[in-house]
């Protein structure tokens, strides 16, 4: 099995022209094909809205950090 990831351009018509060389000459391959809109800032796309749809009481809590040992002053 070979992956290859690319990022590219789809058409005006919405049509998507794949070109891929590969070391796979004159046979049957099963192709999967995931479309994911790009987000140019990187980030997955609706990673935004699903951090604004976090109820406040959702949030995660800091536990207490325990009880620290009492030092002497330095001098």
């Amino acid at each position: 099995m070979e992956t290859i990831k690319l990022t590219t351009r789809i058409d005006d018509t919405g049509t998507l022209h794949l070109e891929l060389p590969t070391n796979l000459a004159n046979r049957e391959v099963e192709v999967l094909v995931v479309l994911q809109p790009a987000d140019p800032r990187g980030w997955p796309v609706g990673y935004f809205e699903a951090i604004d749809a976090i109820e406040a009481d959702d949030l995660m809590e800091r536990p207490g950090q325990g009880i620290f040992e009492e030092r002497e002053p330095l001098e």
